[in-house]
């Protein structure tokens, strides 16, 4: 029966390679995998991906963040990070929290004091991300609101936020 092979061979050796290939589906490179996704709380089963789309795009060198950044591997999952928008000469990128939930980082230049990262909506803090919702909000010494907010966010009134790149929103 050598050099043959049989209906039940070809089945086999068929189911292998599908397993094989179900079992590599989204192993990629270091650094082209979309964000891995933190679970924010078992009970609620949700993760950030799921109310912040950006994060499902796959990395791309654009992504990386500068030197001077104020993310650190400690707060943010590495590689997690999507930049997001430049505005007004502040650069902004959405990642995944190390504690879960998600973080909005902003850079200006190196070791610049507009450099900041922010994170929210994970256990450690009691709060998880929720659709159309603000994640997390820092002050500048203006008194100017940035936030991240997740997908289908809108606000109204005389002092809203207003969109400034996907999922940041400013006042």
């Amino acid at each position: 029966m050598r050099g043959q092979t049989t209906a039940r061979t070809r089945t086999t050796v068929a189911a292998v390679t599908v397993a094989a290939a179900l079992a590599l589906t989204g192993c990629t490179g270091k650094d082209d995998a979309p964000a891995k996704p933190h679970r924010t709380s078992a009970a609620e089963h949700t993760d950030v991906s799921e109310y912040l789309t950006v994060l499902h795009r796959t990395f791309a060198a654009s992504d990386a963040l500068p030197d001077g950044s104020t993310a650190s591997d400690d707060t943010v999952v590495p590689n997690s990070q999507r930049r997001v928008g430049t505005v007004d000469g502040t650069t902004y990128w959405v990642a995944v929290g190390q504690e879960g939930g998600a973080c909005l980082i902003a850079a200006d230049g190196p070791d610049s004091v507009g450099n900041w990262t922010v994170c929210g909506g994970n256990a450690a803090d009691g709060s998880f991300v929720g659709r159309a919702s603000v994640v997390v909000s820092m002050l500048d010494e203006q008194g100017h609101q940035t936030s991240l907010v997740s997908d289908g966010f809108t606000d109204t009134g005389s002092e809203a936020l207003h969109p400034v790149a996907p999922n940041v929103w400013t006042s």
